[in-house]
């Protein structure tokens, strides 16, 4: 929220904090008593000639390097004397008599004439006094509440010669007495200070009506750089918080990383133990059994029985022998000698984890975001959602963060509704719900600056039945009109086969004519296709194959662009008009069996080719591009940048033949236009294409609808314009 700019203005010194006593104010507007500024000027420095203000610390180059050449706050000396009078009247604290010798005796009464406080004696000598009798005294022992008076203005004297200060100086601006005057300005233009009263009020007026437009701005600055603060902060902790995400993220890759090679490790020693356990268990074996032996073999051949040496020398000498040959085969290397090493080498992890991620400012382009979609229909309804893409920059994370948006209704500049922003890859959906009736303005912004398209102007309006269309009036155009637009202003347009636009007001009374019969500049053949963006018309002509532009509201031609032809920026037989909201104007070129995008200053931008005699075009809140086409009984639908043909729809009710003119509303209801011989109609379909209405019309071609959503339709045979 931006703070409040309206400072209290005080009447005690900064300085020393008391009541001003022979104020002096500097260029930069601070006031101080003379004496704190002598004080602050001697702790700078005599030789210096200039003094820093005690307040802002502004530089100010003192008059002949002296403090008495300041100028006198007199405003603020009468002001500051008026607080402290009426501070002692209120405070019920005892005053000292102003008039009697004795200072020590109380004041009991203060005399509004005199601006003196008076003891009990001064009192009484007072009311003696013929010329003081009639003077109004104020009680200050009174318990009832108390007047407090106004001090009047005492005689001003020049703070260098105690002369009376008579004159103003116009060359000096500065109030001079007679010796002043006389000294240094006498040959200058000046006036007595009383008659240039009136003429100073007049000039402080106008110093503040000129700044009238410099807080308002500098204030909303303030406000938007609060906003941007809030903005920082918020972004930082969510930066923080990423931060701390990845790198718990990393330290859990580490952590299972330290696992799994602690596992590797306890698995290659396993299998190793027990490599060398088998072996060893071999060793062991042998040894037991050559030991064995050889005690059997020394014990028994220690037997002096030939028979008992006889019966188990065989057996054990094979035993023997066995083990020889076992121990022959046998390594004695242990074959499980490979050291178990590790690679941890941690610099090139060290580099790339010091190298990691990356935290910088990046420069917000404001000209890479824009409202992509959502534009073309500058309609909306009341408690129904309303969605707009806004286009972000590729490569900027979190590119939707940057956006702000707000929805705020026209005629009370408060917000209202609900505003929702939701990324979605490139794109962001900005969502808005309007709570009442009436213009509305969506403001969508990155660091307080509009993007591309913002602010736009939404007319909400009432949810409306089709289902139950009836006729609200007729425009009588007087001959054949195939195109009509409406104003956001109300006025209504027709175009007429007689050569010129008729604007009628809301209640149909023809207001004026633009242009006239002709081929010249502002002049048509056959006057067909209207289309109203913000306060130009444009104007097809299906005979001169061209379209030109006015100012809607004065009637003044401002421009063309076409040709007969068929290379692009050409037309044969140019028709019904649209626009996408974000500076382009489609123009449906029948006999070319296309539609032609141009910028509003009639520069060509793209062609889309139909599959035949294109009428009529209208663009939706998604941005799709709709093409009636006449000869072939249906509506092709476009995607928004024209490229692809996304589908193709007729009305599975019938009577769909011949169509010309089509418009589309904000909650996707579309409404077409079709001529066949004496079955004319106006179809409104629903947004899955199913029919909800289906009316008679004599001839109709083209489609608008108002602010308040109301549809019109020309009736080409009756020559004029109904309204539903």
């Amino acid at each position: 929220m931006a703070e409040n700019t309206s400072l209290a203005i005080t009447m005690t010194c900064e300085v020393c904090s008391e009541y001003y006593t022979d104020p002096l104010m500097l260029p930069c507007l601070h006031s101080f008593c003379k004496k704190c500024l002598i004080k602050a000027k001697e702790k700078q420095g005599s030789t210096d000639t200039s003094l820093k203000c005690p307040m802002c610390d502004t530089s100010v180059n003192l008059p002949d390097g002296k403090i008495e050449g300041l100028t006198q706050n007199l405003w603020f000396q009468h002001k500051s004397k008026e607080a402290l009078i009426k501070k002692k009247i209120v405070s019920k604290e005892a005053v000292s008599c102003d008039k009697c010798d004795d200072s020590s005796d109380a004041a009991v009464v203060y005399c509004c004439d005199c601006g003196q406080f008076l003891c009990d004696l001064c009192k009484k000598v007072h009311k003696r006094n013929k010329k003081e009798a009639s003077h109004k005294l104020i009680d200050l022992e009174a318990k009832e509440s108390i007047e407090l008076p106004t001090v009047k203005h005492e005689a001003i004297y020049c703070i260098q010669h105690s002369e009376k200060l008579t004159y103003y100086c116009k060359d000096c601006n500065n109030l001079v007495c007679q010796i002043c005057l006389n000294i240094h300005h006498k040959s200058h233009n000046y006036n007595y200070y009383v008659d240039e009263g009136e003429t100073a009020r007049k000039a402080l007026k106008e110093s503040v009506a000129s700044c009238d437009g410099v807080i308002p701005p500098v204030a909303k600055a303030i406000a938007n750089g609060e906003k941007m603060l809030e903005q920082i902060a918020t972004r930082k902790e969510e930066i923080r918080q990423e931060i701390k995400e990845t790198f718990e993220e990393l330290k859990a890759a580490l952590d299972k990383r330290c696992n799994d090679l602690l596992m590797e490790t306890e698995e290659i020693a396993s299998a190793k133990r027990s490599s060398v356990k088998k072996q060893l268990d071999g060793f062991h074996k042998l040894v037991k059994q050559v030991s064995h032996g050889r005690h059997l073999a020394s014990s028994v051949r220690e037997c002096t029985d030939p028979g008992e040496v006889l019966s188990v020398k065989k057996l054990i000498t094979n035993q023997l022998e066995e083990c020889i040959e076992e121990y022959k085969k046998l390594p004695l290397e242990i074959e499980e000698n490979e050291a178990i090493v590790t690679n941890l080498d941690t610099s090139i992890l060290n580099k790339k984890i010091s190298e990691f991620g990356t935290v910088s400012k990046v420069h917000v382009n404001i000209d890479a975001y824009s409202i992509d979609s959502g534009l073309a229909i500058p309609l909306a309804t009341v408690k129904k959602e309303r969605k707009f893409k806004v286009a972000l920059p590729a490569g900027i994370d979190k590119a939707a963060s940057y956006l702000k948006a707000s929805f705020i209704k026209s005629d009370s500049n408060e917000e209202e509704g609900r505003v929702v922003i939701v990324n979605d890859n490139n794109t962001a959906i900005v969502s808005c719900t309007p709570q009442s009736i009436g213009g509305y303005e969506l403001s969508v912004t990155i660091r307080g600056q509009h993007i591309k398209g913002s602010p736009y102007q939404l007319s909400v309006k009432a949810s409306r039945d089709y289902t139950t269309l009836t006729n609200q009036r007729y425009f009588d155009v007087g001959n054949g009109t195939t195109g009509v637009a409406v104003h956001t202003n109300g006025e209504v347009f027709a175009s007429s086969r007689d050569g010129f636009v008729q604007v009628f007001s809301e209640d149909g009374t023809a207001v004026r004519r633009i242009g006239s019969k002709g081929k010249g500049n502002g002049q048509f053949e056959c006057p067909w296709g209207l289309l109203l963006v913000g306060d130009r018309l444009y104007v097809s002509d299906d005979n001169l194959h061209r379209v030109q532009y006015f100012s809607a509201t004065t009637g003044q031609y401002i421009g063309q662009f076409g040709s007969e032809g068929i290379e692009n920026g050409q037309f044969s037989r140019p028709f019904g008009m649209s626009t996408d909201g974000k500076g382009n104007i489609l123009v449906a070129d029948y006999s070319n069996n296309r539609v032609q995008v141009f910028k509003e200053d009639g520069t060509s931008v793209q062609v889309i080719q139909c599959d035949g005699r294109a009428s009529d075009v209208a663009v939706d809140n998604e941005g799709k591009i709709h093409v009636t086409i006449y000869n072939q009984n249906y509506v092709q639908v476009f995607s928004p940048d024209g490229k692809t043909h996304l589908d193709t729809y007729n009305n599975p009710a019938g009577n769909f033949n011949g169509l010309n003119g089509i418009a589309v509303d904000d909650m996707g209801y579309i409404f077409v236009s079709a001529y066949n011989g004496d079955t004319s109609y106006l179809h409104a379909l629903c947004p899955d294409r199913k029919q909800v209405k289906l009316i008679s019309v004599s001839n109709p071609f083209g489609i608008a609808l108002d602010k308040n959503g109301y549809i019109y339709v020309t009736n080409c045979n009756d020559k004029r314009i109904t309204k539903y």
